[in-house]
């Protein structure tokens, strides 16, 4: 588990290598308790960074627009 207390990045990567009879069971933990934490993990996605929306709706796109752009983006 991932606790992050204060403004910080941190992120979980869950890899395993299962041989012969082996097998895996992961949970990832994230919890933010401050603010300004960003916290991801291999499987999530992120909070859109406000930087890239001011960028996109100085250029004349509204916020659903600029929302939809960046996930477009990152969706290819």
């Amino acid at each position: 588990m991932m606790d992050a207390q204060n403004k910080c990045f941190g992120h979980i990567e869950c890899d395993a290598i299962i041989m012969d009879n082996g097998s895996n069971e992961t949970m990832p933990s994230l919890k933010a308790g401050h603010p300004d934490a960003e916290l991801t993990h291999e499987a999530s996605i992120g909070k859109i960074a406000s930087d890239q929306l001011t960028k996109l709706m100085s250029l004349g796109l509204t916020y659903d627009q600029a929302v939809n752009r960046i996930i477009q983006g990152f969706l290819k």
